[in-house]
């Protein structure tokens, strides 16, 4: 619950910095991760080490946002609920494979917030991040700072697992083709090139 706590002020603090909007309808950003993260944990209780990615995923898509805009409350619940589809993709395909967790994840999270007061128009970018967050499929979602901030914070725990075997330069020409946003790649070159 202490890291909860912390994860809303370093938002409230994020928004501050950047000049952003620090609410969401009539939740302030704080309050919105606070009720999500529960919601997630819960999607995950099987599955600890998706909570420990998708806070470490939350984390950097707060430190990008800052530089890279967005709507703080979109950037927060994508975060929070991009791989929300994980074990109901497993239950029902058998696999957690990207695909189906495109397919599987927009209905869980719109039901929770929507559930949680969410507004309409941002439920609606929120699940199409959530189904495009493997695939960078469709260019209404994937143009937008929203979706480029998730992107790349995802990215972020995911490179040295898919790029473990990478040479430095191989490493740091997949950082400059995956990477969306000026700071996920400052980022990332200093996580993985140092």
């Amino acid at each position: 619950m202490r890291f909860h706590l912390i994860c809303g002020l370093a938002a409230a603090i994020v928004a501050a910095l950047s000049g952003m909007p620090t609410r969401a309808s009539s939740q302030d950003n704080s309050t919105l991760a606070d009720s999500l993260i529960p919601e997630m944990e819960q999607v995950f209780a099987d599955i600890p080490r998706m909570v420990d990615h998708t806070m470490t995923v939350l984390g950097h898509a707060l430190d990008i946002h800052g530089q890279e805009g967005g709507v703080l409350s979109v950037v927060q619940a994508a975060a929070i609920l991009h791989d929300i589809g994980i074990p109901k993709a497993r239950e029902k395909h058998g696999s957690s494979a990207g695909e189906y967790q495109e397919m599987e994840g927009p209905p869980i999270a719109r039901e929770i917030l929507s559930r949680l007061g969410f507004p309409e128009d941002q439920i609606d970018l929120v699940c199409g991040i959530v189904a495009n967050h493997h695939s960078d499929a469709d260019p209404r979602i994937v143009n937008t700072a929203d979706f480029k901030i998730l992107w790349d914070a995802d990215w972020l725990v995911n490179f040295p697992r898919r790029y473990r075997d990478a040479t430095t330069l191989e490493k740091a020409s997949a950082i400059d083709e995956i990477f969306k946003t000026a700071k996920g790649r400052k980022l990332a070159r200093g996580m993985f090139l140092n």
